[in-house]
């Protein structure tokens, strides 16, 4: 496979991501479906689309479970509530842009892992993403707040959560496929949502548009965007695959206004910016 179609990929599979949130917010929006209710049901789908596939191959998929430490990792790995419940509060294209603040998590972790200050870039990163949010809350206005606590909080919270999910997992996936992880790690939160919400009582209401916009949800932006974007990743590598990456805020923020009229403003598009600098400043690997 050329350079080239690597790169597709990679952007098909952003732009896939992107869409999936815009779905959920019209679920919300327009067919007044509850957040926890989709998303167990959500995980617990592609969950089993992934490890049904493995087990079709012919994969131990409960292997990962043989040692207890790798048990523990990976029930570490269960927790995944807060994007789709940000979009909810807020909507796609802010809960996206917010959960692409994690680099700067991922990063100040390290930092402290290896006892230094962020420097440089990091630095210049840090500033961009806190503008960038700072913005989006506020519309520079500190007297003005128009995003809610609530949304602002909890989106954090899931950029917390991925840059979690993107150190934690690392020893795991020295020893299993990112299948087996993801597969499982979609199953288990599903799974202890469902402990809260009922998934055979679909909430909202549900027309022909709903149930095409919830398979989306479940097939295009999460078995296709991640089978997507491993393909393309061998090919261009992971940093690259990074920085095109960031295709995935821009695919939600011109659905939220074409499809679903959501209304950003000027502000808004700024501090979206921000960090979507953000997220290039660090991702390019030092010199």
């Amino acid at each position: 496979m050329s350079f080239k179609s690597g790169v597709i990929l990679i952007l098909l599979s952003a732009a896939a991501w992107g869409l999936g949130g815009v779905c959920g917010q019209f679920l919300y929006q327009f067919h007044s479906v509850t957040a926890p209710w989709l998303i167990a049901v959500r995980q617990v789908l592609a969950g089993f689309i992934f490890l049904g596939y493995l087990l079709l191959r012919g994969e131990n998929i409960f292997r990962i479970f043989a040692d207890a430490r790798d048990t523990k990792d990976q029930l570490a790995l269960g927790a995944q509530f807060g994007f789709y419940y940000t979009i909810s509060l807020c909507n796609a294209a802010t809960a996206t842009v917010l959960q692409y603040t994690s680099p700067v998590f991922v990063m100040l972790w390290m930092s402290f892992k290896s006892r230094r200050l962020p420097e440089g870039r990091e630095f210049l990163g840090i500033i961009f993403a806190l503008v960038g949010v700072f913005l989006m809350s506020t519309h520079g206005d500190i007297n003005n707040v128009v995003l809610s606590p609530e949304a602002l909080v909890i989106g954090l919270i899931s950029a917390v959560s991925l840059a979690f999910y993107t150190v934690q997992p690392m020893r795991l996936l020295q020893k299993f496929s990112t299948t087996l992880v993801v597969g499982w790690g979609q199953l288990l939160s599903g799974t202890l949502l469902c402990f809260f919400v009922n998934p055979f009582e679909p909430t909202g209401s549900w027309d022909t548009g709903a149930v095409i916009a919830f398979i989306y949800l479940v097939i295009g932006a999460t078995v296709l965007s991640y089978s997507l974007f491993l393909v393309g990743l061998k090919v261009v590598g992971s940093t690259k695959a990074s920085l095109i990456s960031c295709a995935e805020p821009l695919a939600s923020i011109i659905a939220v206004v074409l499809w679903l009229k959501t209304p950003l403003t000027a502000v808004d598009l700024i501090g979206m910016a921000c960090i979507i600098i953000t997220v290039i400043l660090l991702s390019i690997p030092k010199k």
